[in-house]
Protein backbone atom coordinates (compact mmCIF):
# COMPACT_ATOMS: atom_id res chain seq x y z
CA UNK A 1 0.00 0.00 0.00
CA UNK A 2 1.47 3.40 -1.51
CA UNK A 3 2.44 5.87 2.05
CA UNK A 4 0.34 9.01 1.70
CA UNK A 5 2.06 12.15 2.08
CA UNK A 6 0.36 14.67 4.26
CA UNK A 7 1.74 18.15 3.73
CA UNK A 8 1.96 20.40 6.85
CA UNK A 9 -0.18 23.37 6.57
CA UNK A 10 2.27 26.44 6.58
CA UNK A 11 2.09 29.48 9.56
CA UNK A 12 0.33 32.55 8.95
CA UNK A 13 2.23 33.66 11.87
CA UNK A 14 5.65 35.30 10.67
CA UNK A 15 3.21 37.00 7.73
CA UNK A 16 0.97 38.69 10.41
CA UNK A 17 4.16 39.82 12.11
CA UNK A 18 6.22 41.12 9.06
CA UNK A 19 2.73 43.13 8.41
CA UNK A 20 2.78 44.43 12.37
CA UNK A 21 6.48 45.24 11.27
CA UNK A 22 5.57 47.25 8.69
CA UNK A 23 2.73 49.11 10.22
CA UNK A 24 5.05 50.06 13.14
CA UNK A 25 7.78 51.11 11.14
CA UNK A 26 5.20 53.73 8.95
CA UNK A 27 4.11 55.11 12.54
CA UNK A 28 7.11 55.65 13.56
CA UNK A 29 8.44 57.13 10.47
CA UNK A 30 5.27 59.08 9.30
CA UNK A 31 2.57 59.81 11.70
CA UNK A 32 5.38 59.79 14.54
CA UNK A 33 7.21 62.61 12.64
CA UNK A 34 4.28 64.72 11.87
CA UNK A 35 3.41 64.75 15.88
CA UNK A 36 7.22 65.97 16.37
CA UNK A 37 6.53 68.48 13.83
CA UNK A 38 3.08 69.73 15.48
CA UNK A 39 5.41 69.96 18.69
CA UNK A 40 8.17 72.16 17.18
CA UNK A 41 5.74 74.18 15.62
CA UNK A 42 3.83 74.92 19.02
CA UNK A 43 7.15 75.27 20.63
CA UNK A 44 8.31 77.83 18.18
CA UNK A 45 5.27 79.62 19.26
CA UNK A 46 5.31 79.82 22.56
CA UNK A 47 8.99 80.82 22.10
CA UNK A 48 8.29 83.80 20.04
CA UNK A 49 5.50 85.03 22.82
CA UNK A 50 8.25 84.23 25.92
CA UNK A 51 10.99 86.65 23.96
CA UNK A 52 8.34 89.44 23.15
CA UNK A 53 6.81 89.33 27.31
CA UNK A 54 10.61 89.18 28.06
CA UNK A 55 11.01 92.28 25.23
CA UNK A 56 8.29 94.62 26.95
CA UNK A 57 9.74 93.86 30.65
CA UNK A 58 12.80 94.60 29.53
CA UNK A 59 11.37 98.06 28.40
CA UNK A 60 9.72 98.90 31.57
CA UNK A 61 12.47 97.57 33.66
CA UNK A 62 14.01 100.37 31.45
CA UNK A 63 12.21 103.36 33.25
CA UNK A 64 14.15 105.05 35.45
CA UNK A 65 13.56 105.58 39.68
CA UNK A 66 12.61 109.06 38.27
CA UNK A 67 10.35 108.38 35.79
CA UNK A 68 8.49 106.27 38.11
CA UNK A 69 8.14 108.94 40.94
CA UNK A 70 7.04 111.47 38.49
CA UNK A 71 4.21 109.35 36.89
CA UNK A 72 3.19 108.53 40.66
CA UNK A 73 3.08 112.43 41.62
CA UNK A 74 1.36 112.88 38.37
CA UNK A 75 -1.02 110.31 39.19
CA UNK A 76 -1.81 111.92 42.72
CA UNK A 77 -1.82 114.98 41.75
CA UNK A 78 -4.60 114.81 39.01
CA UNK A 79 -6.35 112.56 41.33
CA UNK A 80 -7.72 115.25 43.84
CA UNK A 81 -10.88 116.59 42.21
CA UNK A 82 -11.32 119.43 44.34
CA UNK A 83 -8.45 121.48 42.94
CA UNK A 84 -10.22 121.42 39.36
CA UNK A 85 -12.08 124.49 41.12
CA UNK A 86 -9.39 126.97 41.03
CA UNK A 87 -9.08 126.40 37.37
CA UNK A 88 -5.62 127.84 35.48
CA UNK A 89 -3.82 126.95 38.57
CA UNK A 90 -4.80 123.53 38.27
CA UNK A 91 -4.67 123.05 34.55
CA UNK A 92 -0.91 124.50 35.02
CA UNK A 93 0.71 122.15 37.86
CA UNK A 94 -1.20 119.19 36.08
CA UNK A 95 -0.14 119.85 32.42
CA UNK A 96 3.38 120.73 34.50
CA UNK A 97 3.95 117.16 35.96
CA UNK A 98 2.69 115.75 33.10
CA UNK A 99 5.45 117.01 31.25
CA UNK A 100 7.76 116.19 33.62
CA UNK A 101 6.71 112.63 33.75
CA UNK A 102 6.55 112.29 30.29
CA UNK A 103 9.86 113.74 29.57
CA UNK A 104 11.70 111.40 32.17
CA UNK A 105 10.00 108.74 30.22
CA UNK A 106 11.01 109.42 26.83
CA UNK A 107 14.25 110.39 28.16
CA UNK A 108 14.81 106.72 30.39
CA UNK A 109 13.56 105.21 26.88
CA UNK A 110 16.09 107.24 24.72
CA UNK A 111 12.85 108.96 22.24
CA UNK A 112 13.92 112.41 21.25
CA UNK A 113 11.15 114.47 21.67
CA UNK A 114 12.21 117.10 24.52
CA UNK A 115 12.22 120.20 21.67
CA UNK A 116 8.54 119.71 21.51
CA UNK A 117 7.82 119.17 25.01
CA UNK A 118 10.02 122.60 25.70
CA UNK A 119 6.72 123.82 23.49
CA UNK A 120 4.72 122.21 25.48
CA UNK A 121 5.94 123.90 28.99
CA UNK A 122 5.54 126.76 27.20
CA UNK A 123 1.98 126.77 26.56
CA UNK A 124 1.36 125.38 30.41
CA UNK A 125 3.15 128.57 31.80
CA UNK A 126 1.90 131.09 29.92
CA UNK A 127 -1.76 129.49 31.27
CA UNK A 128 -0.56 131.46 34.38
CA UNK A 129 0.53 134.57 33.25
CA UNK A 130 -3.19 135.75 33.69
CA UNK A 131 -5.47 134.66 35.02
CA UNK A 132 -8.76 136.24 33.41
CA UNK A 133 -7.58 135.18 30.24
CA UNK A 134 -10.29 133.41 28.05
CA UNK A 135 -7.91 131.44 25.97
CA UNK A 136 -7.05 128.76 28.31
CA UNK A 137 -8.70 126.27 26.59
CA UNK A 138 -6.39 126.49 23.72
CA UNK A 139 -3.35 126.54 25.35
CA UNK A 140 -4.27 123.60 26.88
CA UNK A 141 -5.49 121.97 23.51
CA UNK A 142 -2.09 123.15 22.02
CA UNK A 143 0.07 121.29 24.95
CA UNK A 144 -2.31 118.45 25.04
CA UNK A 145 -1.52 117.79 21.13
CA UNK A 146 1.95 118.09 22.06
CA UNK A 147 1.91 116.27 25.01
CA UNK A 148 -0.04 113.76 23.37
CA UNK A 149 2.15 112.86 19.91
CA UNK A 150 4.84 112.60 22.63
CA UNK A 151 3.20 109.97 24.42
CA UNK A 152 2.70 108.20 20.75
CA UNK A 153 5.85 108.43 19.21
CA UNK A 154 7.06 106.39 22.95
CA UNK A 155 4.11 103.24 22.08
CA UNK A 156 5.01 103.44 18.54
CA UNK A 157 8.87 102.51 19.41
CA UNK A 158 8.34 100.72 22.80
CA UNK A 159 5.03 99.97 23.60
CA UNK A 160 2.89 98.45 20.69
CA UNK A 161 0.29 96.68 23.02
CA UNK A 162 -0.88 100.25 24.06
CA UNK A 163 -1.59 101.61 20.14
CA UNK A 164 -5.01 102.04 20.66
CA UNK A 165 -5.52 103.83 23.94
CA UNK A 166 -2.90 106.65 22.85
CA UNK A 167 -5.14 107.37 19.66
CA UNK A 168 -8.04 107.49 22.06
CA UNK A 169 -6.03 110.05 23.62
CA UNK A 170 -4.81 111.87 20.79
CA UNK A 171 -8.94 111.77 20.31
CA UNK A 172 -9.73 112.90 23.71
CA UNK A 173 -7.33 116.45 23.19
CA UNK A 174 -9.21 116.99 19.89
CA UNK A 175 -12.84 116.87 21.83
CA UNK A 176 -11.16 120.08 23.58
CA UNK A 177 -12.85 123.49 22.29
CA UNK A 178 -10.52 125.83 22.29
CA UNK A 179 -13.67 128.46 21.85
CA UNK A 180 -15.43 127.30 25.35
CA UNK A 181 -14.09 128.51 28.85
CA UNK A 182 -12.13 125.65 30.46
CA UNK A 183 -14.53 125.69 33.63
CA UNK A 184 -17.51 124.90 31.07
CA UNK A 185 -15.74 121.77 30.11
CA UNK A 186 -13.51 120.36 32.88
CA UNK A 187 -14.69 116.95 32.03
CA UNK A 188 -13.09 117.04 28.94
CA UNK A 189 -9.97 118.32 29.96
CA UNK A 190 -10.11 116.25 33.35
CA UNK A 191 -10.66 113.13 30.53
CA UNK A 192 -7.56 113.96 28.76
CA UNK A 193 -5.59 114.35 32.22
CA UNK A 194 -6.69 110.89 33.47
CA UNK A 195 -6.06 108.94 29.90
CA UNK A 196 -2.57 110.40 29.90
CA UNK A 197 -2.33 108.96 33.72
CA UNK A 198 -3.21 105.61 32.75
CA UNK A 199 -0.57 105.33 29.44
CA UNK A 200 1.97 106.50 31.66
CA UNK A 201 1.24 104.08 34.30
CA UNK A 202 0.78 101.20 31.80
CA UNK A 203 4.11 101.70 30.64
CA UNK A 204 5.63 101.08 33.95
CA UNK A 205 3.10 97.94 34.05
CA UNK A 206 4.16 96.31 31.06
Amino acid sequence: MAEIKVEKKKSIWPWILLIAGLLAALYYFVIREDDAVLVDDMDDTEYVEEVEAAQEATVAAMLSETAITEINEYKTYISNEEKMGIDHVYSNAALERLIDATRAVTNALDVDINADLDQAQAYATSITKDPYEVDHANKIKDAGQIIAAALKKVQNQKFPDLSKSCTQLQNTVMAIDPQVETLNQKDAVKSFFDQAGDILTNMINQ
